[in-house]
Protein backbone atom coordinates (compact mmCIF):
# COMPACT_ATOMS: atom_id res chain seq x y z
CA UNK A 1 0.00 0.00 0.00
CA UNK A 2 1.17 3.33 -1.02
CA UNK A 3 2.31 5.84 1.97
CA UNK A 4 0.59 9.02 1.92
CA UNK A 5 0.72 12.33 3.97
CA UNK A 6 -1.21 14.92 3.96
CA UNK A 7 -0.97 19.04 2.93
CA UNK A 8 -0.80 20.30 6.49
CA UNK A 9 1.70 17.84 7.28
CA UNK A 10 4.02 18.82 4.48
CA UNK A 11 3.46 22.35 5.52
CA UNK A 12 4.62 21.47 9.04
CA UNK A 13 8.06 19.73 7.22
CA UNK A 14 8.33 22.32 5.83
CA UNK A 15 8.12 25.52 8.28
CA UNK A 16 10.60 23.19 10.42
CA UNK A 17 13.08 22.72 7.67
CA UNK A 18 13.08 26.57 6.55
CA UNK A 19 13.28 27.91 10.06
CA UNK A 20 15.23 25.42 11.77
CA UNK A 21 18.60 27.11 11.29
CA UNK A 22 18.11 30.56 12.23
CA UNK A 23 18.45 29.79 16.06
CA UNK A 24 21.75 29.03 15.62
CA UNK A 25 22.77 31.54 12.31
CA UNK A 26 20.82 34.63 13.76
CA UNK A 27 23.46 35.74 15.73
CA UNK A 28 26.62 33.83 14.52
CA UNK A 29 25.92 35.65 11.03
CA UNK A 30 22.56 37.96 9.67
CA UNK A 31 23.08 40.29 13.20
CA UNK A 32 26.73 40.37 13.36
CA UNK A 33 26.69 41.17 9.40
CA UNK A 34 23.16 43.70 9.14
CA UNK A 35 23.10 45.05 12.12
CA UNK A 36 19.68 47.21 13.20
CA UNK A 37 19.36 46.80 9.61
CA UNK A 38 18.84 42.97 10.07
CA UNK A 39 14.68 43.32 9.85
CA UNK A 40 15.43 44.67 6.34
CA UNK A 41 17.72 42.18 5.28
CA UNK A 42 15.18 39.85 6.05
CA UNK A 43 12.33 41.64 4.13
CA UNK A 44 14.75 41.92 0.84
CA UNK A 45 15.58 38.29 1.42
CA UNK A 46 12.11 37.50 1.34
CA UNK A 47 11.98 39.39 -2.33
CA UNK A 48 15.21 37.60 -3.14
CA UNK A 49 13.71 34.53 -2.09
CA UNK A 50 11.03 34.17 -4.58
CA UNK A 51 13.30 33.21 -7.35
CA UNK A 52 13.49 29.99 -6.05
CA UNK A 53 10.24 29.92 -4.55
CA UNK A 54 8.97 30.36 -8.24
CA UNK A 55 11.32 27.73 -9.54
CA UNK A 56 10.28 25.27 -7.09
CA UNK A 57 6.87 26.02 -7.89
CA UNK A 58 7.05 24.82 -11.90
CA UNK A 59 9.20 21.71 -11.22
CA UNK A 60 6.64 21.04 -8.50
CA UNK A 61 3.76 21.34 -11.27
CA UNK A 62 5.16 18.84 -13.17
CA UNK A 63 5.90 15.83 -10.74
CA UNK A 64 2.82 13.58 -10.42
CA UNK A 65 3.91 10.16 -9.25
CA UNK A 66 7.63 10.11 -9.21
CA UNK A 67 9.72 11.43 -5.96
CA UNK A 68 11.80 14.03 -6.78
CA UNK A 69 15.17 11.84 -7.76
CA UNK A 70 13.06 9.91 -10.26
CA UNK A 71 11.76 12.87 -11.76
CA UNK A 72 15.41 14.75 -12.04
CA UNK A 73 16.83 11.50 -13.37
CA UNK A 74 13.73 11.03 -15.74
CA UNK A 75 14.14 14.33 -17.06
CA UNK A 76 18.28 14.92 -17.24
CA UNK A 77 19.72 11.63 -16.82
CA UNK A 78 23.08 11.11 -16.51
CA UNK A 79 23.24 14.54 -14.71
CA UNK A 80 20.52 13.82 -12.91
CA UNK A 81 22.22 10.99 -11.52
CA UNK A 82 25.00 13.14 -10.67
CA UNK A 83 22.55 16.10 -9.10
CA UNK A 84 20.73 13.90 -7.07
CA UNK A 85 24.38 12.82 -5.18
CA UNK A 86 24.42 16.50 -4.67
CA UNK A 87 21.26 16.78 -3.31
CA UNK A 88 22.07 14.14 -0.99
CA UNK A 89 25.50 15.75 -0.14
CA UNK A 90 24.13 19.20 0.97
CA UNK A 91 21.13 17.42 2.76
CA UNK A 92 24.11 15.63 4.85
CA UNK A 93 25.93 18.92 5.11
CA UNK A 94 23.23 20.81 6.75
CA UNK A 95 22.14 18.07 8.76
CA UNK A 96 26.20 18.05 9.85
CA UNK A 97 25.21 21.63 10.81
CA UNK A 98 21.67 21.25 12.63
CA UNK A 99 23.61 18.45 14.58
CA UNK A 100 26.01 20.43 16.02
CA UNK A 101 23.65 23.38 16.63
CA UNK A 102 20.94 21.37 18.32
CA UNK A 103 23.22 19.74 20.62
CA UNK A 104 25.36 22.64 21.70
CA UNK A 105 22.36 24.37 22.42
CA UNK A 106 20.76 21.37 24.80
CA UNK A 107 24.35 21.00 26.33
CA UNK A 108 24.80 25.02 26.59
CA UNK A 109 21.56 25.88 27.75
CA UNK A 110 19.61 22.78 29.92
CA UNK A 111 22.37 20.14 30.73
CA UNK A 112 26.15 21.70 30.85
CA UNK A 113 28.13 18.44 32.83
CA UNK A 114 26.26 16.20 30.51
CA UNK A 115 28.56 14.86 27.65
CA UNK A 116 28.18 15.62 24.26
CA UNK A 117 28.41 12.05 22.68
CA UNK A 118 25.47 11.11 25.10
CA UNK A 119 22.83 14.03 24.21
CA UNK A 120 23.81 13.17 20.15
CA UNK A 121 23.39 9.51 20.50
CA UNK A 122 20.28 9.60 22.44
CA UNK A 123 18.47 12.38 20.84
CA UNK A 124 19.45 10.65 16.72
CA UNK A 125 18.75 7.29 18.09
CA UNK A 126 15.08 8.53 19.22
CA UNK A 127 15.06 10.71 15.44
CA UNK A 128 16.39 7.41 13.63
CA UNK A 129 13.60 4.84 15.60
CA UNK A 130 11.18 7.20 14.43
CA UNK A 131 12.50 7.83 11.10
CA UNK A 132 12.31 4.17 10.25
CA UNK A 133 8.68 4.16 11.45
CA UNK A 134 7.60 5.54 7.78
CA UNK A 135 6.56 9.05 6.55
CA UNK A 136 3.28 8.56 7.56
CA UNK A 137 4.58 8.64 11.67
CA UNK A 138 7.43 11.07 11.08
CA UNK A 139 5.04 13.55 9.89
CA UNK A 140 2.39 12.99 11.85
CA UNK A 141 4.50 13.69 14.85
CA UNK A 142 6.18 16.61 13.33
CA UNK A 143 2.46 17.92 12.96
CA UNK A 144 1.77 17.15 16.65
CA UNK A 145 4.99 18.91 17.88
CA UNK A 146 4.14 21.70 15.16
CA UNK A 147 0.43 22.78 16.55
CA UNK A 148 2.08 22.86 20.23
CA UNK A 149 4.66 25.06 19.76
CA UNK A 150 2.74 27.25 17.00
CA UNK A 151 0.40 27.85 20.55
CA UNK A 152 3.42 27.90 22.71
CA UNK A 153 5.19 30.52 20.32
CA UNK A 154 1.86 32.30 19.94
CA UNK A 155 1.64 32.53 23.95
CA UNK A 156 5.61 33.65 24.36
CA UNK A 157 5.16 36.60 21.82
CA UNK A 158 2.20 38.36 23.70
CA UNK A 159 4.06 37.52 27.21
CA UNK A 160 7.18 39.74 25.00
CA UNK A 161 4.84 42.94 24.21
CA UNK A 162 5.00 44.65 27.67
CA UNK A 163 9.11 44.79 27.00
CA UNK A 164 9.12 46.62 23.81
CA UNK A 165 11.55 49.57 23.23
CA UNK A 166 11.33 50.91 19.81
CA UNK A 167 13.93 53.03 20.30
CA UNK A 168 16.18 50.10 20.31
CA UNK A 169 15.74 49.87 16.36
CA UNK A 170 17.24 53.04 16.13
CA UNK A 171 19.29 53.58 13.87
CA UNK A 172 17.04 51.88 11.33
CA UNK A 173 19.99 51.24 9.03
CA UNK A 174 23.32 51.49 10.55
CA UNK A 175 25.88 49.53 8.44
CA UNK A 176 26.37 49.57 4.28
CA UNK A 177 24.04 48.28 1.48
CA UNK A 178 26.66 45.52 0.79
CA UNK A 179 26.69 44.22 3.92
CA UNK A 180 23.10 44.33 4.16
CA UNK A 181 22.79 42.46 0.72
CA UNK A 182 25.07 40.29 2.14
CA UNK A 183 22.73 39.40 5.15
CA UNK A 184 19.83 38.73 2.87
CA UNK A 185 21.62 36.15 0.95
CA UNK A 186 22.65 34.20 4.15
CA UNK A 187 19.01 34.45 4.42
CA UNK A 188 17.95 32.94 1.21
CA UNK A 189 20.28 30.18 0.83
CA UNK A 190 20.05 28.81 5.02
CA UNK A 191 16.07 29.29 4.37
CA UNK A 192 14.73 28.82 1.58
CA UNK A 193 16.98 27.25 -0.26
CA UNK A 194 16.31 23.88 1.92
CA UNK A 195 12.63 24.45 0.50
CA UNK A 196 14.03 21.56 -2.61
CA UNK A 197 14.06 18.59 -0.46
CA UNK A 198 9.93 19.29 -0.27
CA UNK A 199 9.39 18.08 -3.61
CA UNK A 200 10.15 15.10 -2.89
CA UNK A 201 6.65 14.78 -0.86
CA UNK A 202 4.52 15.92 -3.66
CA UNK A 203 4.44 12.39 -5.09
CA UNK A 204 3.08 11.24 -1.80
CA UNK A 205 0.69 13.84 -0.82
CA UNK A 206 -2.39 13.05 -0.93
CA UNK A 207 -3.96 16.40 -1.62
CA UNK A 208 -1.48 17.22 -4.49
CA UNK A 209 -3.75 20.06 -5.90
CA UNK A 210 -2.62 22.27 -2.71
CA UNK A 211 1.02 20.94 -2.88
CA UNK A 212 2.21 24.18 -4.47
CA UNK A 213 -0.20 26.49 -2.17
CA UNK A 214 1.40 24.73 1.03
CA UNK A 215 5.11 25.92 -0.45
CA UNK A 216 3.80 29.05 -1.00
CA UNK A 217 2.25 29.68 2.29
CA UNK A 218 5.19 27.48 4.49
CA UNK A 219 7.33 30.61 3.06
CA UNK A 220 5.49 33.10 3.80
CA UNK A 221 4.77 31.98 7.26
CA UNK A 222 8.75 30.85 7.88
CA UNK A 223 9.36 34.48 6.80
CA UNK A 224 7.12 36.22 9.07
CA UNK A 225 8.11 34.06 12.10
CA UNK A 226 11.73 34.97 11.74
CA UNK A 227 10.78 38.60 11.27
CA UNK A 228 8.54 38.87 14.30
CA UNK A 229 11.84 37.37 16.13
CA UNK A 230 14.20 39.69 15.22
CA UNK A 231 11.54 42.72 15.87
CA UNK A 232 10.91 41.15 19.13
CA UNK A 233 14.91 40.63 19.66
CA UNK A 234 16.35 44.31 18.41
CA UNK A 235 13.75 46.37 20.00
CA UNK A 236 13.85 44.48 23.37
CA UNK A 237 17.79 43.78 23.72
CA UNK A 238 19.33 46.47 21.10
CA UNK A 239 21.82 45.17 18.55
CA UNK A 240 24.26 45.40 20.57
CA UNK A 241 23.61 42.83 23.39
CA UNK A 242 21.83 40.74 20.62
CA UNK A 243 25.02 39.91 19.11
CA UNK A 244 26.92 38.71 21.84
CA UNK A 245 24.08 36.57 23.19
CA UNK A 246 24.96 32.66 21.78
CA UNK A 247 21.26 31.80 21.07
CA UNK A 248 19.55 35.26 21.09
CA UNK A 249 16.13 33.37 20.13
CA UNK A 250 16.25 31.69 23.70
CA UNK A 251 17.60 34.21 25.87
CA UNK A 252 14.74 36.45 24.44
CA UNK A 253 12.28 34.30 26.53
CA UNK A 254 14.29 35.15 29.56
CA UNK A 255 12.47 38.80 30.38
CA UNK A 256 9.13 37.30 30.39
CA UNK A 257 7.84 37.11 34.07
CA UNK A 258 3.79 35.57 33.99
CA UNK A 259 2.00 37.54 36.68
CA UNK A 260 5.28 38.37 38.35
CA UNK A 261 5.67 34.73 39.67
CA UNK A 262 6.04 32.22 36.56
CA UNK A 263 9.92 32.08 36.09
CA UNK A 264 12.20 30.03 33.67
CA UNK A 265 9.86 30.90 31.33
CA UNK A 266 12.24 30.79 28.40
CA UNK A 267 12.32 26.49 29.15
CA UNK A 268 9.04 26.69 26.78
CA UNK A 269 10.95 28.68 24.34
CA UNK A 270 13.99 25.87 24.45
CA UNK A 271 11.07 23.37 23.67
CA UNK A 272 10.18 25.40 20.76
CA UNK A 273 13.80 25.30 19.67
CA UNK A 274 14.38 21.87 20.17
CA UNK A 275 10.96 20.70 18.06
CA UNK A 276 12.57 23.09 14.84
CA UNK A 277 15.48 21.46 15.46
CA UNK A 278 14.04 17.70 15.44
CA UNK A 279 11.64 18.54 12.69
CA UNK A 280 14.27 19.70 10.47
CA UNK A 281 16.69 16.71 11.44
CA UNK A 282 14.07 14.02 11.25
CA UNK A 283 13.25 15.38 7.81
CA UNK A 284 16.34 15.44 5.81
CA UNK A 285 17.50 11.76 7.54
CA UNK A 286 14.14 10.49 5.95
CA UNK A 287 15.42 12.03 2.85
CA UNK A 288 18.98 10.60 2.74
CA UNK A 289 17.60 7.21 3.99
CA UNK A 290 15.13 7.10 1.00
CA UNK A 291 17.50 8.29 -1.48
CA UNK A 292 20.55 6.60 -0.61
CA UNK A 293 19.76 3.34 1.27
CA UNK A 294 18.55 0.59 -1.26
CA UNK A 295 18.53 -2.37 0.52
CA UNK A 296 17.35 -4.62 3.35
CA UNK A 297 19.68 -3.37 5.86
CA UNK A 298 17.79 0.08 5.69
CA UNK A 299 16.97 0.34 9.14
CA UNK A 300 20.54 -0.31 10.44
CA UNK A 301 21.64 1.60 8.33
CA UNK A 302 19.96 4.96 8.76
CA UNK A 303 20.53 4.17 12.68
CA UNK A 304 24.18 4.56 11.44
CA UNK A 305 23.63 7.54 9.29
CA UNK A 306 21.92 8.94 12.35
CA UNK A 307 24.57 8.60 14.69
CA UNK A 308 27.13 9.15 13.07
CA UNK A 309 26.70 12.97 11.62
CA UNK A 310 26.21 14.30 14.86
CA UNK A 311 28.49 12.01 16.85
CA UNK A 312 30.96 13.48 13.72
CA UNK A 313 30.03 17.02 13.75
CA UNK A 314 30.64 17.56 17.45
CA UNK A 315 34.21 16.27 16.84
CA UNK A 316 35.07 19.34 14.23
CA UNK A 317 32.95 21.64 15.94
CA UNK A 318 34.56 21.61 19.37
CA UNK A 319 37.88 22.31 17.95
CA UNK A 320 36.64 24.71 14.54
CA UNK A 321 34.89 27.77 14.88
CA UNK A 322 31.07 26.97 12.65
CA UNK A 323 31.12 30.67 11.47
CA UNK A 324 34.13 29.62 9.48
CA UNK A 325 32.19 27.26 7.83
CA UNK A 326 28.76 29.13 7.25
CA UNK A 327 30.67 31.46 6.13
CA UNK A 328 32.58 29.88 3.32
CA UNK A 329 29.65 27.42 2.32
CA UNK A 330 26.84 29.91 1.95
CA UNK A 331 27.71 30.97 -1.37
CA UNK A 332 28.72 27.54 -2.59
CA UNK A 333 25.59 26.16 -1.44
CA UNK A 334 23.39 28.53 -3.21
CA UNK A 335 25.27 28.55 -6.04
CA UNK A 336 24.72 24.32 -6.18
CA UNK A 337 21.18 24.29 -5.55
CA UNK A 338 20.25 27.09 -7.83
CA UNK A 339 21.92 25.41 -10.72
CA UNK A 340 20.12 22.18 -10.01
CA UNK A 341 16.78 23.79 -10.05
CA UNK A 342 17.25 25.93 -12.95
CA UNK A 343 18.32 22.88 -14.61
CA UNK A 344 15.08 20.53 -13.18
CA UNK A 345 12.24 23.15 -14.56
CA UNK A 346 10.85 21.84 -17.81
CA UNK A 347 11.76 23.68 -20.63
CA UNK A 348 8.95 24.76 -21.79
CA UNK A 349 7.70 26.80 -18.60
CA UNK A 350 11.23 28.70 -18.38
Amino acid sequence: MNKKIKSNEVLAIEIGLITALFPGIANTLILNTSKNASLLSVLIAILIGTIPLFMIIKISKNIKTESLKEYIIKKLGILGKILNIILITIAIFILFINSWLIIDFIISQFLTRTSYYFIAILFFTIIAYIVNKGIETTSRTVFVLFILISIIMIALWICLIPYINLSNLKPYIDVTTNKIIKSSIINTVYITMPLIYILDLKHITTDKENFEKTIVIGYITSYLIIAIFLFFLLSIYGIELSTILTYPVYALFKKIQILGFIERIENFAGIQIITVFFVQASYLIYYIKRNLIKNKNQKKLTYLIALVIPITSIFIFKNYNLTIVLKTSVYIIGSIITIITFLSIPQKNI
